[in-house]
This record gives C-alpha cells, structure tokens and sequence, in this order.
C-alpha cells in the first residue's frame, strides 16, 4: 500500500498543472474602436483572448454575464499609496494656513508633520509597511484602478522591496509583473522632486537609465506650487539641469508653469500628469492644463493621495469633471487609461481592452448609452468587479461568483455588498483594518474610510 501511494504522489508531482479555466464576460465594452454594446471579452491566460458580439461557447469556462459597463484598469501614474490610512489633511488657523506657495511650505508646516508626517514614520518603524499598502491597494481597486506608482519604497532602507507588495494593484515603479514574478526589473522610475528630494546618484541613475534604453519613463514632481513662485519655477530650470527634459520624463503637478515652459515641454515630448483636487487644495490652484492641451502635450490624470486629493482615480475623474476646464468625459477617460500606458510605454500591455492586452479591467453600472458620462458621475458602489491579470480581486458576491470566487470577505460599500478575494489578500481585510486602527489610535490617529460615498 505504501509503494502504491508513493507511485500515487509522484505520478500527481510529475503531472503538468491544469490550466485556469477561460473566463468569459458580458456586457458593454468599451474599446478604443467602438463600444459593444451586449458584447463578450474571453479571458485566457491572464489575458484578453477575444471580444466578440456573439456568446462564445467555451466548455468548462466560468461565465459573467451582466448590464454593467466594462472598462480597462486605470492607471495611476501620481499616487502617494500609503498615507491612503491617513484621514485628510485639512489644518486649521492660526496662519500659516492653505494655500501654502509650494510643497516646501505645507511640508514645513508644524501641523503637517503633527497630523501626518510624524505619525508616518512611526508606523513604518513598527513594520506597518505591507498592511499600510494592502488598504491602499484595496482603495485603489475599489474604483477601478489596476496600475498605480509610488511607494517609494527607498524610505525602508536597503533591501529587496517586500513581496507583500506583489499580488493586488500593479506596482509599476517595483512589481508590474511585467518582467516576471522578481521585483527591481521595471522600466519606470518615480522621483518625489528635484531639489532636496534629488539625491545625485538618484539624478544620475535615473539620466543614465534613460541614456542607455534601460528606463522608459521618469516620474518626476516639478514646479508644485503657485504659478509665479519662484521656488516651484526653479524646480523646473533644475529639472533641465538634469538632463531630464525629455519623452521619457513625466512632469507632475506643473502648476507654477507657463506658456514658455510648457512650449519647452511640447517640444521636448515630456508628458505632464494633472492632480487637481490635491492641487486645489494646497494652493488653490492647478495647472493651466488647457495651455498644455493646446501646446500637444500629453496628459494623464491622477489623484497624489488620499490626504488632501482623491481617494482613487474613479474620484478624482469625477472632481476633474467637475473643474469645467474643457475636457470631456471621454478625454478625462484617456487621461486615466490609454495615455498612462502610452507615456509610460506600456500601450502593448495595459490600457485599453484589446486583444492581447492584459486583462486588467473593472465592471460599473451605468448608463450604456453613454458609458463615459455614466464614469464621470459614477459613485463607489457602482463599481461590480476589478480584475488584473485576469484575476478577480473586488466585486459583488454574483460576479465574483460566476467567476469562481467563493466565499469572498464580504463588506458594505455606501450600502451596497461588496467582496474581496480571499486567495489573493495578503492578509484578511477585517484583520487588516483591526490592525490598523490599533496601530493608529496608539498614535493619537485614526484609520481612514477606506470609501467616502457620495452625499
């Protein structure tokens, strides 16, 4: 008997793994070409295999048929993922109060560093790192967002990056997945500024990078303050020093710039990343993001943070659209979707739902006579499904379901269910968010909504 369970055991060890099962969704898709309405995305591999007008017929398949809007993942290329735990930032008098003239003024700030910055440090000191980035991804995810940079992962010190920060959202800037499963290999690189936060041998990696075909893109937050500062202008004239002026860099923020600077750009190729709501709220103003339009440069949107923008990229389409600065629902649209994945290069992957692409998408509820006005005024609970890689990480319990999640980690999202995928949490929400409010409150903070709904 002992031979015969041996025999067993090494006949089901020599075996070939089976293959996930294809996945197949209805519903109306939104493609760069049309939209398809009552259409169907077969998902392979990881990957979109087909979208076709007609039922496929896929024995063993799990199938998702729905009314719901099928959009690709937004990528997020302006994000401060961790302070995500952190309620907003909204000091009170006495002076200095906001609008403060630029980044060094508010991060200078006795208030600042009471509510935030300090209260940071010492979560990471008692290794909140993974928990503080499993709620931001989960935050992300939430209103659609697949890809998203940030962490800034040199704060921790020396060492491989965490592997807790591979499984959820992509990280661009350490673990895409792109490359592998191994982090350190990605081809983007996220710099918070250009004057004390530059260090040279990070100016010099990041222009060497560049140089020599081994960086596609530079992230890099310039000119982060009132127009007409000169500090914030300077930054720019810095960023030029650097070498760094390019199509491979990526301006963020750009408030303080003007017509002369965004011309350089234009010619140039460097790309410019708007983040209005943060950008209202510090300084009270945002960049002249019509004046870039019209100079050809290109844009993408993203919300910085949750402390003082938006607590994901589904919010912050529908505060943009609410500024009245000219762009449509469809612009905002390319601005969270197909532009990221062009400045960042990764149009073959990411981007847009096309055959081949990654399977990185989410499911809303909506009107599919118009599917990009049913996104800019869409709220958190219609959001019914997040996938990447072709993988069902957030939904309602009948999608996850019919995709073959059970028992999702059930939670009320403006009082609607909502569940998550166990087998891909690095830890269990409930257990995560117990933990984190125990750290913060130690600290005299407490945790963030991981949602706000709408009033």
């Amino acid at each position: 008997m002992k031979r015969v369970l041996a025999l067993l055991a090494t006949l089901l060890l020599a075996a070939p793994a089976m293959a996930a099962p294809s996945l197949v969704i209805g519903g109306t898709i939104v493609t760069p070409q049309e939209i398809v309405s009552h259409g169907w995305l077969v998902i392979d591999g990881g990957k979109i295999a087909e979208i076709t007008r007609t039922k496929p017929s896929l024995p063993g398949a799990h199938v998702l048929e729905t009314n719901d809007l099928v959009f690709p993942g937004f990528i997020d290329l302006h994000n401060h993922p961790l302070w995500a735990v952190f309620p907003r930032f909204q000091p009170k008098p006495p002076p200095p109060a906001a609008p403060w003239p630029n980044r060094y003024a508010w991060r200078a700030d006795p208030r600042y560093h009471a509510a935030l910055q300090d209260r940071f440090g010492e979560l990471l000191q008692e290794g909140e790192f993974c928990d503080m980035d499993e709620f931001a991804e989960l935050q992300a995810l939430m209103g659609g967002t697949t890809s998203l940079v940030g962490l800034d992962l040199p704060g921790l010190g020396p060492g491989a990056p965490p592997a807790c920060i591979s499984g959820l959202a992509r990280n661009l800037d350490y673990a895409s997945g792109f490359y592998g499963a191994a982090t350190g290999r990605e081809r983007l690189a996220w710099v918070l500024g250009v004057f004390s936060d530059m260090r040279f041998d990070t100016g010099r990696q990041v222009h060497d990078g560049i140089a020599n075909g081994g960086l596609d893109l530079a992230v890099v937050h310039t000119a982060e303050g009132r127009r007409g500062d000169p500090e914030s202008r300077a930054e720019f004239t810095m960023l030029k020093s650097w070498g760094l002026l390019g199509s491979h860099t990526a301006v963020v923020h750009g408030v303080a710039l003007g017509a002369g600077e965004f011309a350089q750009m234009a010619k140039a190729g460097t790309a410019l990343v708007w983040s209005p709501r943060s950008n209202m709220e510090l300084y009270g103003e945002t960049a002249d993001v019509a004046l870039a339009r019209k100079d050809g440069i290109v844009l993408a949107l993203a919300p910085d943070w949750a402390p003082t923008g938006s607590q994901n990229m589904l919010a912050e389409i529908g505060y943009a659209a609410g500024l009245g600065k000219g762009f449509s629902p469809r612009d905002l649209f390319g601005m969270a979707t197909a532009n990221p994945a062009r400045i960042a290069r990764l149009e073959s992957k990411i981007g847009a739902l096309e055959k081949g692409r990654y399977a990185d998408l989410f499911l809303l509820k909506g009107d599919s006579r118009d599917p990009y006005q049913a996104l800019v005024h869409a709220a958190p609970q219609d959001v019914t499904l997040t996938m990447v890689d072709g993988k069902p990480v957030y939904g309602a319990r009948d999608h996850l379901a019919a995709l073959g999640v059970s028992a999702p980690e059930m939670i009320a999202v403006c009082g609607q269910p909502r569940g998550f995928n166990p087998a891909v949490l690095p830890k269990p929400y409930a257990a995560l968010v117990a933990t984190l409010k125990q750290k913060m409150l130690a600290h005299g903070v407490r945790l963030a909504p991981i949602v706000t709904c709408k009033s």
